[in-house]
């Protein structure tokens, strides 16, 4: 005896857990397939006639559902690994510092054009000769301050990069030496 499940989805689920419930009593099998006009329908019996797809679904006899977990693939539901969570965060950490570099060799460039810059403007008298230097030397400071910083940070990425390729280093070994690892 076959049965036409209603266009809602809703009850299309519900004719679906019916046929579970009731073929898990039993441990029977029932079918389902799509008409010419693309009606799903479920049954016991496969349809009389050819054109339709039938696919055989076989119900347990256990009375339990299969959990949801257990249907999806292993790459599907894997989840992520301390290693993989440490490399995305040393990914983080050198896109970071890479952005902290850039604009600390901005500043530096600056800091630079602004001393070069300084350097060419001066007066002639001798007090003014005297802030010119002490400018010019507040100046430097700066360039030597900002040059300073953008060497640390160059550093920073440097340690940064290092440990990120020792942690896919880990990664790439661990997953080589995992049972059912390609």
């Amino acid at each position: 005896m076959a049965m036409r499940t209603p266009s809602s989805p809703l009850l299309a689920l519900a004719a679906v857990l019916l046929c579970g419930a009731w073929g898990s009593a039993l441990g029977a099998t029932a079918y389902k397939w799509t008409d010419d006009q693309g009606v799903v329908h479920y049954g016991d019996e496969p349809p009389s006639g050819k054109g339709h797809q039938v696919e055989k679904l076989q119900l347990e006899s256990s009375g339990t559902r299969p959990s949801p977990d257990s249907q999806k693939s292993k790459d599907q539901d894997k989840a992520p690994t301390a290693s993989d969570v440490n490399i995305t965060q040393a990914q983080i950490q050198v896109k970071k510092l890479e952005q902290q570099v850039e604009h600390a060799r901005q500043v530096y460039q600056q800091a630079r054009d602004n001393r070069m810059q300084g350097e060419k403007v001066r007066k002639g008298s001798e007090q003014n000769y005297v802030r010119y230097l002490e400018r010019i030397d507040k100046l430097k400071q700066q360039e030597q301050q900002a040059k300073d910083n953008l060497d640390s940070l160059r550093s920073t990425l440097e340690d940064a990069r290092s440990r990120l390729d020792k942690l896919k280093e880990q990664k790439a070994q661990q997953d080589q030496g995992a049972p059912g690892a390609q």
